[in-house]
């Protein structure tokens, strides 16, 4: 069946662990993606249920292609798109719905889709609206949400543009300690494209699986610490003799990889609590806030702290503190979205970088509601979780105050973001504790009568 497919323009990107990014109930899902195989063999596929996952995934890793079935989407066209495109302004929106919908497929396209399929879709058509992936692109390009290795970069003063080839156009081991110390998570496509220059060994490639390698392909494990993390494969004439040396090669920069990743997020993470620390906030909410400027959209910070926390501590002890602190923590990053940061920033203090890309708020118009709804979820939670170590005094004992401020009407740096967050977390305190005060008065939800 031929449909009508509306085509957009995108700028080429770079590599990336996903190219395809499928928005789709479980049984659709599969559907798309085995048509996205036949259509385009060698692209790399992610799926979510939720599109509200999918911005979470975007933010952190933009694909080159989203493709999304307009029965997931809970929020208006428009927003959604808004959405995307300011996190991944280059990336290829794809929508699909059966053909009695047609006219919101439509309507999608006129809201900022670059194409529509209807289903059944047709493999040919899917291609088309793939045709990026051709050479081999993969990213959507633009600027992104920080990652944890730029932050890193920023604090030490390393450059994260790391070169993929030696000037000469010969890779070497330099370019492969470059490629680490700018993007260690880009090492293995560096890797696997030294091997194949240095071994001469044509269509050599690295899968996840054994049951990734084509059929009739040499293969040989990666091994790390006796455990299996991948498959370095080519066709005839390669042999197993012929990879095995360049598998275990592969294998000690794969390990050195992992190693330098683990170092990374030491460095960045909180080690009682497991969020992000200090470190990793200030850097991340600048940049945040210079994303947001040039893109124009919200971000709005939570600044909050555990009340009377010092009288728990010391009349239960320290581990009983440490418990507290780790709960919080836990609870909180059960109820925000995927791309946004939390972090402890203090004893017992943590914020929260809420951001998203709809338009920018009007003067004085309310928080996004997102955000207003993490916080009475988590406050709830708080006030209504049983803390094991506090004993029969555990239930409803605990609660917590803070402060909410906005990006660009609260503060249009982090320090004015902060301290206007912790302005507003003081006021709560002064009006008597468990609350999050924003604007002009105090939200309270852990009262009798539940409001």
């Amino acid at each position: 069946m031929s449909h009508t497919l509306t085509h957009g323009t995108a700028a080429q990107g770079t590599g990336s662990d996903r190219c395809v990014l499928v928005v789709a109930a479980p049984a659709r899902a599969e559907a798309i993606v085995r048509v996205v195989q036949q259509g385009v063999a060698s692209a790399q596929t992610h799926v979510v249920n939720d599109y509200l996952l999918a911005l979470g995934h975007v933010a952190h890793d933009p694909p080159a292609v989203l493709i999304g079935s307009l029965d997931a989407m809970e929020d208006p066209i428009e927003s959604t798109v808004s959405a995307f495109r300011g996190i991944a302004p280059h990336m290829r929106l794809v929508a699909v719905t059966e053909a009695e919908h047609q006219p919101q497929a439509q309507r999608a396209v006129e809201a900022g889709f670059d194409a529509y399929l209807l289903e059944p879709i047709d493999a040919g058509e899917l291609a088309k609206a793939l045709e990026r992936l051709s050479d081999g692109a993969c990213s959507a390009g633009g600027p992104t949400a920080p990652s944890a290795a730029a932050v890193l970069h920023d604090e030490l003063g390393v450059r994260g543009d790391a070169p993929v080839a030696a000037a000469n156009g010969d890779l070497g081991d330099v370019d492969l300690v470059r490629q680490l110390i700018g993007d260690h998570h880009k090492l293995s496509e560096l890797a696997v494209q030294l091997v194949a220059d240095k071994s001469g060994i044509e269509g050599v490639d690295l899968t996840d699986a054994a049951n990734g390698v084509p059929a009739g392909h040499a293969s040989v494990p990666i091994q790390i610490d006796d455990r299996t993390i991948g498959h370095l494969h080519a066709p005839p004439p390669a042999t197993e003799p012929n990879l095995e040396p360049w598998a275990r090669w592969l294998a000690e920069w794969l390990g050195l990889q992992r190693y330098v990743g683990r170092l990374t997020d030491m460095a960045l993470r909180d080690e009682l609590t497991g969020v992000w620390n200090r470190r990793y906030f200030n850097r991340f909410l600048t940049r945040m806030l210079r994303l947001a400027a040039h893109q124009r959209f919200r971000v709005t910070l939570l600044v909050f702290d555990i009340d009377d926390f010092k009288v728990y501590n010391d009349h239960y002890g320290h581990a009983a503190g440490d418990d507290i602190l780790r709960e919080a923590a836990r609870l909180m990053q059960s109820v925000v979205r995927d791309h946004d940061v939390v972090a402890r920033i203090g004893g017992d203090e943590f914020a929260v970088i809420f951001w998203d890309a709809d338009a920018p708020r009007q003067p004085n118009s309310e928080h996004p509601m997102t955000v207003r709804t993490a916080a009475k979820r988590f406050q709830r939670a708080i006030c209504s979780h049983r803390f094991p170590k506090l004993f029969d005094e555990a239930p409803g004992t605990l609660t917590i105050s803070g402060g909410l401020a906005g990006f660009p009407w609260d503060g249009r740096t982090p320090d004015e973001l902060l301290a206007k967050a912790d302005q507003m977390a003081l006021q709560s305190k002064r009006q008597g504790k468990n609350a999050i005060t924003f604007g002009p008065g105090a939200m309270r939800v852990c009262d009798a009568d539940g409001a």
